[in-house]
């Protein structure tokens, strides 16, 4: 269990940043997590995929953060390829951060589908595994949270086709 806790560390990081948006508190609650999930290891069933089960344990302890504080949200910097144009990575980064202000005005359980399945990689199976629930809601989930995502981006003018001004 040791070789999975470390193996989840990264994936559990990047989901605590999205949620808490703050690196050094996302850390702790990683920490905080680790040590609840192997104070609580009895109860984990070997036969089950780990990481879906120390995902639930990082969401509660990030879940528990944010009750007691208003959420913080923050915008990821990525680098740009050094042989991206100034242009494309300007495009790319009005992109990434219309894509954020537009899943930050979508409902909790609509963003957690899509943050476990795009930015978690999280197969279909551990998504159900996560949120205790048949494939098939997955499926039907994630169809209509991209749906709303892609509503809410083509009212967005640093997506739209258009450039704006409707």
């Amino acid at each position: 269990m040791q070789d999975d806790l470390q193996a989840a560390m990264p994936r559990a990081y990047i989901a605590a940043v999205r949620w808490l948006g703050n690196p050094d508190e996302s850390r702790d609650a990683c920490q905080e997590a680790a040590v609840k999930a192997w104070a609580s290891r009895s109860q984990f069933d070997a036969k089950r995929p780990f990481y879906p089960w120390f995902y639930r344990i990082v969401r509660n302890v990030c879940f528990d953060r944010l009750r007691v504080r208003p959420r913080q949200v923050t915008m990821t910097t990525d680098v740009v390829a050094r042989d991206d144009s100034a242009e494309d990575g300007l495009i790319a980064g009005q992109r990434r951060a219309a894509v954020q202000r537009a899943m930050a005005q979508l409902p909790e359980p609509t963003r957690e589908i899509l943050e476990l399945r795009h930015f978690q990689d999280l197969s279909y199976d551990e998504i159900a595994e996560v949120l205790g629930c048949p494939n098939g809601t997955v499926m039907s989930r994630l169809y209509r949270a991209r749906k709303a995502l892609a509503q809410k981006l083509e009212r967005d003018p640093a997506v739209r086709k258009d450039g704006g001004g409707r």
